[in-house]
Formats: C-alpha cells, structure tokens, sequence
C-alpha cells in the first residue's frame, strides 16, 4: 500500500491489521462485501513486531521516492478494535514519531479496554451510521449482542475524556437511514460530544 491523499488526514498510510472481513458489522454499504466473520471478542491477529517491521519497509520506500506520511492509519478490512494488540501497536507507531489514527466502526467503544487503546492515538473516526435501533440494525447489521444505546453512550463519555482528534463519518442510505429527522436527533447527539469534529 502507498500513502493516499486525504481531506482530512493529509497523505495517509494504512495499516491492515484485521484479516478480511473479521468484523462486528455486516454493514449492507459495505464495499468489501458481507461479513465472513462475524465477532465482538478481542483477539491478537498480527504481533506488534510484524506490523512495525512491515511499517518500516514501507515508510523507507516511501520516503526514498519522495513521498510523505502524515497519518499511520488503523483502516483494516474489518472492525480495528477487534485486535486485542491495537494499543500496543499504536504506541509502537508513535515511538517512531509519526501520527496515529484508527477509524472504527464504534461497536465496542463502551468498553474500557478499548477506550483506553484509543486514547493513546491522535485522531480518532467513529462511525454513527443511525440514532434509532431499528435503523442501526436494518444498516449496519450488527452482532447480536452490541447493544446500539450502550455504543451511543459510549461515544459521548469517550468525547468527553479524549484529547486527540475526534471525528466522526455517516452514511446516508435511502430508504433506511436518510431522513432529516434522523439527522436533526444525530447532530443533537453529536452537539453534546464536545470535541467531535
């Protein structure tokens, strides 16, 4: 892979750290299609060692063809904060001094083990898709045992305490989520969020 431009990240490099579709949503936009493993348990997919090494390579490839990275991005074909080692390899990352950040799907951000591996990156993403559990469930397709007001309850304690970037991303699918009323109860959701962007 090779650093891509982006809006809001600069030229980011992104780091796969989930095997294919390995994921607590079956989201029904997703590009990659539907989910193979379906799974909300924490487990070591790759060592620390492995990804540093891989990163290495590819940041010294990149920077003997004149190129720059502005962000290590955590962006893998499944849920980031599946992987158990998350915070050590964000911490192994910023040991090099480069920037972090991990775009998540939100799912298991009520837990404290994974909060506290988010806080240690600089920007984090954290997917709203819908407000309403019937809209959350007809979208992402969730695991059975997420609990959607658990989630959003999470991304508002985890706004209050993070002191990086917090962003977060919205799709708007016709028929199921894109109506204004749904978007008038997310920007209430999201006002109180102080720090997202």
């Amino acid at each position: 892979m090779w650093p891509v431009p982006s809006r809001r990240l600069g030229f980011s490099l992104g780091i796969n750290n989930i095997p294919k579709k390995v994921c607590s949503y079956s989201c029904v936009y997703c590009q990659i299609g539907r989910t193979i493993n379906f799974s909300i348990k924490r487990q070591e997919f790759y060592k620390t060692d492995e990804i540093i090494e891989a990163l290495s390579e590819k940041t010294d490839e990149v920077r003997a063809a004149g190129g720059r990275i502005d962000y290590v991005t955590f962006v893998p074909d499944g849920e980031p904060t599946l992987d158990i080692n998350l915070g050590r390899h964000i911490e192994a990352v910023k040991s090099t001094g480069m920037k972090v950040a991990v775009i998540s799907n939100a799912s298991l951000i009520d837990r404290e083990d994974v909060v506290s591996d988010l806080e240690s990156a600089d920007w984090v993403s954290l997917k709203v898709d819908a407000i309403d559990d019937g809209k959350w469930k007809r979208v992402d397709r969730p695991h059975g045992l997420l609990d959607h007001a658990g989630i959003l309850r999470g991304i508002r304690e985890f706004s209050g305490k993070y002191r990086g970037i917090l962003a977060t991303e919205t799709m708007l699918v016709r028929g199921a989520s894109r109506t204004w009323a749904m978007l008038i109860r997310w920007l209430n959701i999201f006002h109180r969020c102080r720090n997202s962007t």
